[in-house]
Formats: structure tokens, sequence, C-alpha cells
């Protein structure tokens, strides 16, 4: 998904590339995804900020929740790492409470990111894309009860890639029998149809062709819903666990006190002392650390959950991609036109969630998830479902919803914007910080800032086991006493925050070359 997601992502100006995001908007857009709030966790606040803890993770994400997750799971149970989750609104209302909720790694990107890095790192990063949704089923299967896992709907789905040109498709096509003769065990989850065929299977009139992804690669999840429910989860399990929600890091500086800390994070209630400092907080990571302004920047994505025709078929009754029929958790799809479009079926509900870019993402507000959707974008959003499938195919409009506090009671229940952080590169930035990014020494054993961001419109597929990547080098260094430890064999090396890649000088036009050299390689 990344090479065309960034496409539109990047029809940025140069000011963006070189800016403060300063803190995230007091009051954003209402994502249908986040209602109802999360009882317990939405706006929790510790009686008492702690004083002094041995990590502070800001961010309450998918990012740092699988950060703490793993950090509580593969630690000492008897002496648990003392963590504090500060959030600067309301839990998970960053990116992760804003996205499409697909869990569907690419085919097409192993063929170019193996003339970046070799054959052997571009079969990793596609072999650990695809481990996610089989990990997120692990994990609320392990860590929630059965009310929370029926809420986060982690589920298997129909998951398909559309192209509506021949070049397009049959560029993606050869990126996919690329991956299947190199790399057969990920590339055989993937079967193309084009043609009538295509057409016929996704009720696209004039769709060229198209990928399907069987289960194993293709799932789905009620993102905020899984994230919150997690977190609900380990403060429930482990009493040195906490999050403080309304509560930003407003900076952060060494530690001159006695004792084993090496930071201390300044926030609106009170400072926090840490041996560690994770930083999970998206595109906004660069008001804390403004070395990395360029190397992160953002971008705004347009999303709505919408009712559907009644010509469109229930969850688990379209045209079957493979012999097993369709899945009951429904369909999502990537749409490839001249720009990027997604859409995902919910089972319970019928709606679909879903957004894309157009032309003039320029003109969008940075950093800014707060102002009204533009006219004109709204309108995008309010038509283009019907557009793809076309009119004779979506059929009439469906009766109207009971109502429901923040949702819309028409066709359209919500609209919302969301901001991902984007890597200069395309890859995300994962690892100890080196004290020439953050201008902060870590005085005292194996304490050190770390990073894990830059997912770059596929964070699903990404997130959560650099989370754990990043708790084994957390783990290691509470261990050994040494900060630079060694990586999971699993883990891509070009992920890695190092000193010489994020050194490299960075501007607007380096990064447009980057993203905008081809669709397909």
């Amino acid at each position: 998904m990344r090479i065309q997601l960034l496409l539109a992502y990047f029809s940025l100006s140069a000011p963006v590339l070189a800016a403060d995001p300063g803190l995230p908007m007091d009051d954003p857009t209402i994502s249908y995804w986040q209602l109802p709030p999360h009882p317990d966790v939405a706006d929790r606040q510790s009686p008492r900020l702690p004083d002094e803890v041995d990590i502070v993770i800001i961010g309450a994400g998918i990012t740092g929740t699988s950060i703490a997750r793993w950090l509580l799971h593969d630690g000492s149970q008897d002496h648990p790492l003392r963590i504090a989750m500060i959030e600067a609104r309301q839990s998970c209302s960053g990116g992760t409470g804003r996205n499409a909720g697909h869990i569907r790694p690419t085919s097409w990107d192993y063929a170019k990111d193996k003339a970046i890095m070799g054959a052997e790192e571009a079969a990793k990063i596609v072999r650990f894309k695809a481990r996610h949704f089989t990990e997120y089923t692990k994990a609320v299967h392990e860590d929630l009860d059965v009310a929370a896992i029926d809420a986060a709907e982690v589920r298997a789905i129909d998951s398909i890639d559309a192209w509506f040109a021949d070049e397009d498709f049959n560029s993606a096509v050869e990126a996919l029998e690329i991956l299947k003769r190199e790399v057969p065990d990920i590339g055989k989850e993937w079967i193309a149809y084009s043609g009538k065929e295509a057409q016929e299977k996704t009720l696209i009139p004039d769709v060229v062709g198209i990928f399907a992804g069987t289960p194993k690669t293709g799932g789905a999840m009620w993102p905020y819903r899984f994230v919150t429910n997690m977190q609900a989860a380990l403060l429930k399990k482990y009493p040195t666990f906490s999050i403080d929600t309304h509560t930003p890091a407003l900076n952060i500086t060494q530690s001159q006190g006695q004792g084993k800390a090496n930071f201390e994070v300044e926030t609106p209630r009170g400072t926090i002392r840490a041996r560690h400092v994770v930083h999970a907080e998206g595109a906004w990571i660069p008001h804390l650390i403004p070395k990395l302004d360029g190397h992160l920047t953002q971008a705004r994505w347009p999303m709505t959950a919408q009712s559907v025709g009644d010509k469109i078929p229930d969850a688990g009754h379209w045209p079957a991609l493979f012999p097993n029929g369709s899945e009951a958790g429904g369909r999502g799809w990537g749409l490839w036109r001249d720009y990027y479009a997604s859409m995902l079926q919910q089972p319970k509900t019928g709606l679909f969630i879903g957004g894309g870019g157009i032309a003039g993402q320029a003109l969008y507000p940075e950093w800014d998830d707060a102002s009204p959707v533009e006219p004109i974008l709204q309108s995008y959003l309010g038509g283009f479902m019907t557009t793809f499938f076309g009119y004779e195919n979506w059929g009439a409009e469906r009766p109207a919803s009971p109502p429901q506090k923040d949702i819309f009671p028409g066709r359209t229940k919500g609209v919302w914007t969301g901001i991902d952080s984007i890597s200069f590169d395309e890859y995300p930035v994962v690892g100890p910080l080196p004290p020439s990014t953050t201008g902060r020494q870590a005085r005292i054993g194996a304490g050190a800032e770390w990073i894990c961001t830059g997912y770059s419109g596929d964070g699903m597929p990404s997130a959560w086991l650099s989370g754990k990547a990043l708790s084994e080098m957390i783990l290691q260094s509470e261990k050994t006493g040494r900060k630079y430890s060694t990586w999971p064999d699993w883990f891509p090396k070009a992920w890695v925050a190092s000193e010489e890649r994020l050194s490299k000088p960075v501007n607007s036009t380096s990064v447009s070359s980057k993203t905008k050299r081809s669709r397909f390689l």
C-alpha cells in the first residue's frame, strides 16, 4: 500500500518538512471508531501523577500499548517494571483511533525493497508484516475476556487490492510474480484475477484486475477497542502500570538529581523522572526532538463511516475469492486509481469505513485533525463508494438506523481525519535514539530515549511487532547494562533508528524523489 499512498501524502510543501508540530489539538474531529469512549480508559488519570518510574511511554495508541504489553509480559514477573504511559488527549485519540482498520500487508513492496536493501532484508520485511494478523489474534485471546474479544473484532476478511489501469495492474502482477518466485511461503497467499472475473468477484464494473489475499494475511479489527481493551487488561493485571490521559509531555530534560533516573518528563500535572523514555507519539515526535524535523513528518488522512446500498452483499455473502467461500468477517479493499482509497466492511453493523486522498493534499492543514473536513473533500467522501461500485450495483438507500450520540442519522454516519507519521525514507524508525539526535545524554546505566514510529501509512501490519522488538531491546539493556543490544533476527535492519540513518540530510526535494520514483519498482 505504501507506494501509492505516499504519492498522495507527499504533495506536501517544503515548510511541512521542517516545522514544529506542537501538541495535538484539544478538540479533534470525532472518529466513528472511538464511539462510545471506553469507560475506564478514555479519560483515565492517576489520583497522583507518578514521581519516578522505570519507563515513561509517550503516546497511548497501538505502538505505545504494544511496547507496554510486551515489556510487562516478557519482563520480570517478580519485579515488574514501573511504566507510566502519558497521552496528550484521550487514550487512543490519535492515528490508531482514526485509521482504516485493515491488517493487510502488501505483496508488491518486496520487489521495491529488494532493489534498495537486497533479497534477504526485503523478505524479512514481508514476512514480518504477514505475521501481524496472527499476532493480533493471539494477543486478544491471551489478554482479553470474552466481551473485550467480541468488541475488538479481530477477524479474517476477504482482502482485495483493485486496480483500474492496465499499466498499474501489470506492474503489480510483475512484482507479485517476483514475490511468488523468491519468497514462496508468503507469495502463495495471493492470487490475481483480471478482466470479467475480477469484476464479477468485486461487483466493481470497471476494475481491470485484483489481488485477493488469503485469510492468513487478510485481517481487520476495531482498532480503538482493541487498544483500549488491551490497556484496561494491563491496568487490571499489573499494578506497576499507569495511564494518564490529558497529560501532554511538554519538555524532556536530563535528570540532574540523585537516584536512578536519567530523564525528567515535564507535564502540566507535574514531572515524571524515568530511566527510559519511549517516544510513541507518532507525527508529533519532532516537537520534543526538533532534530527529527524532516526525517519525520505528517499526512492528514480523511475517513468516513457509511451505510451502503441494499444491493451490496452482507459480510460472508460476497462472490468467493477462494474455495472456502466469503469470509464472515467482511471484505476490505485497497482501491488504486490515480489516487488511493480504502473500504472496510463491518460484519455486525454492515457499515463501510473508508477514505482516501484526492488532488490538493498540499492544501490540507498540517498536524490538524480538529478542523472540519473541507467541503470538496466531504463531497468526495460522500460519493466515492457509490462511484466505485456503480449505481446499479449499489442499489437503493437502506432504512435509517436508530439515533445514536455523535453519529449522523443519514447514509454518512461520520466524517473525520487522522494524522499519520511519515518517515523520510518510507520505512519505520525504531530503536534507541542517539544523543546527537535528542541533545540529551543518559547518565546512569543503559537508560535511553527510544523511538517507534514512521510507519508511513502501513501501521497496522507494522506497529505491533515493532513494539515487541523495541521492548526486547529495552529488556536486554536492563539485564545487561548495555544500551546497544542485539536486535531480534526477525526485525528489519532498515528500520533501525541508527545515527547514520538519522544524520542524513533531508529536504523536500530528496523526500519527493524517494516517494515519487515509481508506483511499482
